[in-house]
């Protein structure tokens, strides 16, 4: 999702500077909103895409932990499953 409002961004932003071609004024404060904000886009691309690995990554570890823990004698396990998600 990040991703796609980052490219809403960019293209919006293009579509403004060709509009603007036309009443060129203060040009340069417009090149540097752009510039910002994409910038500031593909952080928040990247920070949301490494906090989503991460958490998938401890989704994946409990699902190892869980298929490599013995079970009892009726079939259930034997660790608290409340205590290992905290």
């Amino acid at each position: 999702i990040p991703g796609t409002v980052l490219y809403c961004f960019i293209g919006a932003s293009a579509g403004s500077l060709i509009d603007s071609e036309d009443g060129a004024t203060n040009s340069t404060v417009k090149y540097v909103g752009i510039g910002v904000g994409i910038v500031l886009g593909l952080l928040a691309v990247f920070v949301m895409s490494h906090q989503a690995k991460k958490e998938f990554n401890k989704i994946v570890a409990l699902q190892e932990q869980e298929t490599q823990r013995p079970e009892d004698d009726d079939g259930s396990s034997t660790a608290d499953p409340i205590e290992e998600t905290v």
